[in-house]
């Protein structure tokens, strides 16, 4: 039987993946948030079915959120954080959002159409962590953040590649994009669906008079994504595309490689959990 006992728990909610290279880096997360954590329960959900489904076929078990909440509850976890580990406030942020806010306030029967009270049940608190790019302040500690990525040469160009929205929010995409370019001279800021587009990168990089370009995912980790359409040989790839103007070469670091992003993850969590103990 669980035993309830006020325990405070952590989720991280994302995507997911099924390419074992890029699952180590949210490993990297993983193990900073226990340093910064020490001791609290942490589990992680995907959000993608099909890629739980995979990941199963090879024997490795991911739950969905509300599957991950409920078991959380169910072994006596009445306050959790949960963090978003996305990009941008987009649909599945959203999602997220709507799950937390639903749960949170899922009690149960207090028994007035039974003979015997049953009594409440969930959550005593849920909490949810913002995406990495929510308050301008995030923008511009990622801005910071990307510097030691940054080539030191004008003529050379750092190419940031999201992979993109149909959300409304596909317009924080266009904030950082401006921000970069205030901040440095040469680094532009693309995604693979949506705004901006290859084309608008093409345009930036034309007025820059550049000669060399390093492309590298804006991803949090270097996905499939990450290593077929940024990266691939196939004529379509953004490699393959600006290789027809530019000296191109390819850096598959994601997001979560770098300390100074995953810190932006870890302070959102930080400002979640610490609600814990509001009442």
């Amino acid at each position: 039987m669980p035993i309830y006992n006020e325990e405070k728990a952590i989720l991280l909610v994302t995507f997911g993946t099924n390419v074992s290279q890029a699952a180590a880096s949210f490993k990297l997360l993983e193990n900073k948030i226990r340093q910064a954590f020490p001791g609290v329960k942490l589990v992680w959900a995907y959000t993608a079915k099909t890629i739980r489904q995979k990941l199963a076929e090879q024997g490795q078990f991911f739950d969905s959120p509300i599957t991950a909440l409920a078991k959380l509850q169910d072994t006596g976890y009445t306050r959790v954080a949960v963090q978003s580990v996305h990009i941008i406030p987009g649909q599945e942020y959203y999602d997220l959002v709507h799950i937390v806010d639903n749960m949170s306030h899922f009690h149960g029967s207090s028994g007035t159409h039974f003979q015997s009270k049953i009594g409440k049940f969930g959550f005593h608190k849920l909490t949810l962590g913002t995406p990495l790019l929510y308050q301008l302040d995030d923008f511009m500690a990622v801005a910071q953040a990307l510097r030691p990525h940054v080539p030191t040469d004008n003529h050379h160009a750092l190419v940031l590649v999201g992979h993109g929205s149909g959300h409304h929010s596909f317009s924080a995409y266009g904030c950082l994009n401006d921000l970069l370019r205030q901040t440095y001279q040469n680094v532009f800021l693309g995604t693979v669906e949506g705004y901006p587009s290859l084309r608008e990168v093409q345009r930036d990089l034309a007025r820059a008079g550049v000669s060399r370009v390093t492309i590298m995912p804006f991803m949090n980790i270097a996905g499939d994504h990450a290593i077929n359409d940024l990266a691939g040989d196939q004529p379509d790839s953004w490699r393959s595309q600006l290789a027809r103007a530019y000296t191109v070469a390819a850096n598959l670091t994601g997001l979560l490689d770098i300390e100074a992003i995953v810190d932006i993850y870890i302070k959102h969590l930080q400002k979640a959990y610490n609600k814990l103990d509001e009442e």
